[in-house]
């Protein structure tokens, strides 16, 4: 038979019982992990008097002792000598159908970005152990394809055997990107604009198919920057085929660079970094569209995978940059990614 307190450290969430008092009288694993402190420090201790700048939740549990009422608030701001964003819900606690106290269950919200990079460090690892497990068995197809091409020349079958073949290096090819994708970056000096070219002539034809004008703003002064070229290309890649995809009827895709008006503060000094930005002239996306387009799995594309802007984003973070969005519906996105130069080693 399992203890009450087993159960209740077994949580995710805050779970705390005050007396009549309004003082604690217990505190989960979770709590002690949430305030920073052991059950020893806030057990007998009343929550206003423990944070004093805490004025929001500490009033409604005498209120709830008191007047034997419930009390729920959603993305309240908790002040514990830090700032946090908390769902909470507090209830008078019965004992043998009298009042005995109250009880308070909190979680801690998890805001976007936070739960952006959680989603996509969650993604990064299983992205490359499923192609781990899948590149060993893709090329014993791939080798049994070929013996059995090989036995089949005469027979009009090596035409099937061909197909498998070409279908195994095409997901070997997007198993091997994923993979890129998923190693740790490995840095050196990096001509941003060499490195955009070469992906510019990867799309070439793709953008010629596709009746794109293609506008370039480079500025000649700007230094090198730190960092993987594969990784970056897959980034530059990404972004400029999202552009592509949101202009089906033609349109102009435009690539600037210059060094950002932005300062970034680190170590006490502030810097500036290199500004890549990609604009097209396509649908654009709702504010809604912007609040998900960097999460794992979201896509608008009815064969898109959903993880290349994700996967995207992780890359720049690893690189010690940025990337954001700005967007309008019908008319066109904008993509901007920061990146620090060389010197900042």
């Amino acid at each position: 038979m399992f203890s009450f307190d087993s159960i209740i450290n077994s949580l995710k969430e805050t779970i705390i019982l005050f007396d009549k008092k309004s003082k604690m009288t217990f505190i989960n694993k979770s709590g002690e992990e949430l305030f920073g402190k052991s059950s020893r420090d806030l057990v007998g201790r009343r929550l206003g008097r423990l944070f004093p700048g805490e004025k929001k939740v500490s009033p409604l549990i005498t209120k709830s002792i008191a007047e034997e009422r419930s009390f729920r608030g959603k993305s309240v701001s908790l002040d514990i000598g830090r700032q946090m964003n908390i769902d909470f819900s507090l209830s008078p606690l019965y004992v043998s159908n009298i009042v005995e106290g109250a009880v308070l269950s909190v979680s801690e919200n998890i805001s976007m970005p936070e739960r952006e990079n959680q989603e996509q460090e969650s993604l990064v690892y299983l992205l490359g152990s499923i192609s781990h497990e899948i590149k060993n068995p893709l090329g014993g197809i791939k080798g049994a394809a070929q013996l059995l091409r090989m036995q089949t020349k005469e027979t009009g079958l090596a035409e099937y055997a061909d197909l498998i073949i070409r279908e195994t290096d095409r997901l070997n090819a997007i198993l091997q990107d994923y993979l890129t994708i998923c190693r740790k970056p490995s840095f050196h000096a990096v001509n941003i604009h060499e490195l955009m070219e070469k992906a510019l002539t990867i799309m070439s034809v793709p953008i010629e198919k596709a009746g794109l004008s293609l506008k370039r703003f480079y500025d000649p002064s700007l230094p090198q920057i730190l960092g993987d070229e594969s990784k970056l290309l897959q980034v530059f890649l990404n972004v400029i085929k999202n552009g592509m995809e949101s202009m089906k009827r033609g349109g102009r895709l435009e690539i600037s660079t210059y060094p950002s008006k932005e300062l970034f503060g680190e170590h006490g000094r502030t810097r500036r970094m290199a500004l890549l930005t990609i604009a097209d002239t396509g649908r654009g996306m709702s504010e809604a569209e912007l609040q998900k387009i960097f999460l794992p799995f979201y896509t608008r594309k009815k064969e898109g995978t959903g993880i290349g802007l994700s996967l995207s984003k992780k890359i720049i973070k690893d690189h010690g940059g940025m990337i954001s969005v700005r967007s309008q519906k019908g008319k066109g996105t904008t993509f901007s990614i920061y990146l620090p130069f060389r010197d900042h080693e």
